[in-house]
């Protein structure tokens, strides 16, 4: 245990030995979130090689999906598995890569529906779900709406009115799964819940919202 805590964190790690240590400590905690940022920084230093980042997805991606079920009540775990599968998202379709047969997409809404109240798991969580949707297109748009995604969507931008930052993601996870409205399956956003929630995210943070909000209001039922 402690020398795969020792090995993750190696600045040339290999995402094979980050992989088998995550496999091989399953029921550590802590060698599961190291492994999810070691993962992380892998994607970033790689961001621009595709060829790379699908090496690293074909692995990784099982590995977090595996974390997160195996830490369901660990609220670091879970945000640091949904930052890394925010950047393995591009990767999704490719080969055997796949953000709905991995249980990537149920994975994040159930951290969202597991912890409500922390901003933190909510922001990279609504980050995730608009990066899948983003390169997935109107397939994963329905897969993110067919597991309660959008009702977790709003109800994070609910529980969070003075956090920027999911303020900020919330409403860009909407934007992402709205342009898919013709080609996805999707619930009708209902105008009595969802404007006001819009309306407050656009007076608290006319920068960082305003434009989205405009966009949204004119999408919704």
């Amino acid at each position: 245990q402690h020398d795969a805590i020792m090995l993750v964190q190696q600045p040339n790690v290999d995402i094979s030995e980050v992989t088998t240590s995550m496999w091989a400590h399953e029921e550590d905690p802590g060698v599961q979130l190291l492994g999810c940022i070691a993962i992380t920084k892998l994607l970033q230093k790689d961001i621009n090689d595709p060829p790379s980042s699908l090496r690293i997805a074909l692995s990784a991606t099982a590995s977090v999906v595996n974390a997160m079920k195996a830490h369901p009540n660990e609220m670091i775990v879970q945000e640091k598995a949904c930052g890394a599968l925010k950047l393995l998202a591009p990767a999704d379709s490719r080969r055997e890569v796949s953000m709905v047969a991995s249980g990537a997409v149920a994975a994040i809404v159930a951290a969202m529906q597991a912890h409500v109240g922390d901003a933190n798991v909510q922001q990279e969580a609504c980050a995730a779900i608009a990066a899948i949707v983003q390169h997935g297109g109107g397939d994963r748009a329905t897969v993110v709406a067919s597991v309660s995604g959008v009702t977790a969507i709003l109800n994070a931008i609910a529980a969070h009115p003075q956090e920027k930052n999911v303020q900020k993601e919330g409403c860009h996870a909407l934007l992402q799964l709205t342009d898919f409205a013709n080609t996805a399956s999707l619930p009708e956003l209902p105008r009595t819940q969802t404007e006001p929630l819009l309306t407050q995210a656009k007076e608290s943070f006319p920068d960082e919202c305003g434009q989205m909000v405009d966009t949204l209001m004119g999408r919704i039922s």
